[in-house]
């Protein structure tokens, strides 16, 4: 999983295959933003066997922010260890964070009682509970290598997660 608003600078990097388990490559010591232990966001490379494991992301959350604290949860409690880059000396130059507050104001705000229910452990939604429609499917080539793109909609269950709708009104408590 990589966060698109985060660029790596840094060439020593290790994308390769997380074969000791979940790989955090924005390490809280290299990440500009985030240095907390338990921090897992920003680029997080994980085998499809852990990612099951684990029931993958949380489905209630939306907009940006607190979904990667949620799988550090699912991750601890199935035991798995989230190894770490070593050796990397660019410390929080190692990566460009994009993201502009500005002019993406509906991912600092919190929706009706999106708050409240962001604190507890989502024990009820994720990879097997997810629903989407698949809006198209496209194959590229990228520097030689076959890539397929796939264009996914996610369904918004209105019931249980209101706040996935853009247009509602932010609550006025509760703000990033």
């Amino acid at each position: 999983m990589h966060d698109v608003d985060l660029l790596p600078l840094n060439l020593d990097l290790d994308y390769g295959y997380p074969q000791d388990g979940p790989f955090h490559v924005a390490a809280p010591w290299l990440h500009p933003l985030y240095h907390y232990k338990k921090f897992v966001g920003g680029i997080l490379l994980m085998t499809a066997e852990h990612f099951k494991l684990v029931n993958g992301l949380s489905n209630r959350y939306w907009g940006w922010g607190r979904e990667d604290d949620e799988l550090y949860v699912r991750m601890n409690r199935s035991h798995l260890k989230v190894h770490r880059p070593e050796g990397i000396k660019t410390g929080y130059q190692t990566f460009r964070h994009l993201h502009d507050r500005r002019k993406r104001k509906r991912d600092m705000n919190r929706y009706f009682n999106q708050a409240e229910v962001g604190r507890y452990r989502d024990k009820v939604t994720g990879l097997d509970t997810v629903q989407y429609d698949i809006e198209s499917t496209n194959e590229v080539t990228i520097d030689g290598s076959p890539v397929t793109v796939v264009n996914v909609l996610l369904n918004c269950n209105k019931k249980e997660t209101p706040w996935c709708v853009h247009y509602e009104q932010p609550s006025k408590s509760r703000h990033l």
